[in-house]
């Protein structure tokens, strides 16, 4: 028979999953698009605006590296954004994406740190708004 700890454990656990999809849904629904990237710049979460804007699919960013959507005169730029981002910078920007076909497409970005409990970097969570 489980302890009352043990039903506390896993109705918690519910909870946090209930949460989590709350989360995931809302982060779905969005007009912007949400990008997460981890502490080496790979794609680890797109939402299906985000693809779009990009002309592309979430399939084919995940796992990807992110510096892929940067065109190669930019990505010393998009580097020391990502460095200064990782430092703890919250300030938005505007910056030029290559999309899938190659043609550019300008957002407003904001990047959010990630960090863990022990107070480690990441990744990033952004969030992308066309301008052009």
């Amino acid at each position: 028979m489980s302890s009352w700890k043990e039903l506390a454990d896993v109705a918690a656990a519910l909870q946090n999953l209930k949460w989590a999809l709350g989360l995931l849904s809302t982060m779905e629904q969005s007009a912007d698009g949400i990008w997460i990237i981890d502490a080496e710049a790979q794609t680890v979460y797109a939402n299906e605006r985000m693809a779009a804007i990009l002309r592309t699919t979430v399939a084919d960013m995940v796992g990807h590296p992110s510096f892929g959507f940067v065109y190669p005169e930019d990505v010393s730029q998009a580097q020391r954004l990502f460095d200064r981002k990782k430092e703890g910078d919250l300030f938005p920007f505007r910056f030029r994406l290559r999309r899938r076909d190659d043609t550019p497409v300008w957002v407003m970005a904001q990047g959010t740190p990630m960090k863990n409990a022990q107070g480690a970097f990441m990744g990033i969570v952004g969030t992308f708004t066309p301008t052009d």
